[in-house]
């Protein structure tokens, strides 16, 4: 009644073809995408005990969030030009000397690297956020203090020792 199963060589589906995977992206609007990721997204973070409280703030850890909060003026996911001020990192295998307070200014999926001193970088990141959104301008020269403030604080420990 029972067949014993024939031994055979393992084959895999794509073993022979010369087929290639392709991502595909799905164009639909701002609002849409917020719907679907407001609630749940691997960005959002949350404290356990604000989730009990009848107010609390949802953080976000987006790259391209200019504020760090989960709404949908700032995310990165869901707005067409996202708007991010971080530290710009260096490559391993970069040689030339090094500015310690670069920053990236990340405008419409476009980083751009900023360096020179503070009022230069913020001549700059004002340019370039007002040209696409102007509405984030002063969130985004606050991220820049605040960004610069960690540096020189890194900077200032690096020293000491």
């Amino acid at each position: 009644f029972f067949q014993q199963p024939q031994a055979h060589a393992s084959v895999t589906p794509f073993e022979n073809t010369t087929e290639t995977m392709v991502k595909s992206v799905v164009e639909c609007s701002p609002d849409l995408t917020w719907a679907l990721v407001a609630k749940n997204n691997v960005f959002i973070r949350r404290s356990r005990s604000a989730t009990r409280q009848k107010c609390f703030r949802s953080f976000s850890a987006e790259a391209a969030n200019v504020t760090s909060e989960h709404k949908f003026k700032f995310s990165g996911l869901a707005n067409d030009v996202a708007v991010g001020v971080n530290a710009f990192k260096y490559p391993k295998d970069y040689s030339k000397k090094q500015n310690a307070t670069a920053v990236a200014v990340i405008v419409g999926g476009k980083t751009t690297k900023v360096a020179g001193i503070f009022q230069q970088q913020a001549k700059a990141v004002a340019n370039a956020v007002a040209a696409s959104r102007p509405d984030l301008t002063v969130p985004a020269l606050a991220k820049l203090s605040a960004v610069q403030r960690g540096l020189r604080v890194a900077a200032a420990a690096a020293k000491a020792q």
